[in-house]
């Protein structure tokens, strides 16, 4: 049901020797939300989106997804749970073309040690099925003339784009976006905002990590401000650009200064 509770972050920290990378940070994206996490270099928010997707372990506090406590989970089990994330740098095969980065992201039949004892009719069946996903995927994210190209010759936005299909691959129930305006040119950066809003109207979820401003406000709900760690602001776009504390620390201007 859109509305419902699907991520919860409660009171999670973490330090690293004396320094206090992230401290007592609390959000929530509900089913059916994109939410943006913005901050200046060095606040937290890669930190922290490595503690939800449990590539690193908190010091304090814990993560809950779809009620779970997912908190001593395995990156792999929070993703078989559809808990997914891309990079600030696309990971893949730069040397496999577009169409087999894509194919060879799905758990399919014949892979195992059982696989001798299924149907070779089976087998084909299912590879099948996952071509036509793919090839459906990338017609959606304008990659299909790409898919026999080599992944390393992709532009900087093709390459968010096949980041965003090979996750997609993987059935997730919600995306941690970091960086994906990065790099992206203004035409394409449309095109991102039309591929992450159409995937929200068909229920997908995200949590987006950018600097590019006028991106997060142009596809977030709510978004959440962290400074030196902490979480210093949370409200909609429109909150957040009036926000004098979030244009002290974000934007460098002062508080006191007058308009």
């Amino acid at each position: 049901m859109e509305g419902e509770e699907m991520l919860l972050v409660n009171d999670i920290s973490k330090s690293f020797g004396g320094i206090q990378a992230v401290k007592d940070v609390n959000l929530e994206v509900k089913k059916g939300e994109i939410v943006g996490l913005i901050g200046p270099n060095g606040a937290g928010k890669t930190t922290l989106f490595n503690m939800i997707s449990l590539f690193l372990s908190s010091s304090k506090g814990g993560v809950q997804f779809l009620g779970e406590n997912i908190s001593r989970e395995t990156p792999e089990r929070v993703v078989e749970k559809g808990l997914l994330r891309t990079f600030q740098t696309p990971v893949g095969f730069p040397k496999l073309t577009v169409l087999e980065n894509l194919m060879v992201v799905p758990k399919q039949k014949g892979e195992g040690i059982f696989s001798t004892f299924l149907k070779r009719k089976s087998i084909v069946q299912h590879e099948r099925e996952n071509y036509y996903k793919v090839c459906a995927l990338l017609e959606q994210f304008n990659l299909f003339q790409k898919r026999n190209e080599l992944a390393e010759n992709l532009s900087a936005a093709e390459l968010k784009l096949l980041e965003l299909c090979r996750q997609l691959m993987a059935n997730p129930k919600i995306m941690l976006l970091d960086e994906p305006a990065s790099g992206v040119n203004p035409v394409m950066l449309d095109k991102m905002v039309e591929h992450i809003l159409r995937l929200r109207e068909e229920g997908m979820t995200f949590l987006v990590i950018d600097h590019n401003l006028g991106f997060i406000y142009r596809i977030c709900d709510r978004i959440y401000c962290l400074a030196n760690g902490e979480l210093i602001a949370s409200g909609t776009p429109e909150e957040i650009s009036n926000n004098e504390r979030v244009k002290s620390v974000y934007l460098g201007v002062n508080e006191n200064e007058s308009a």
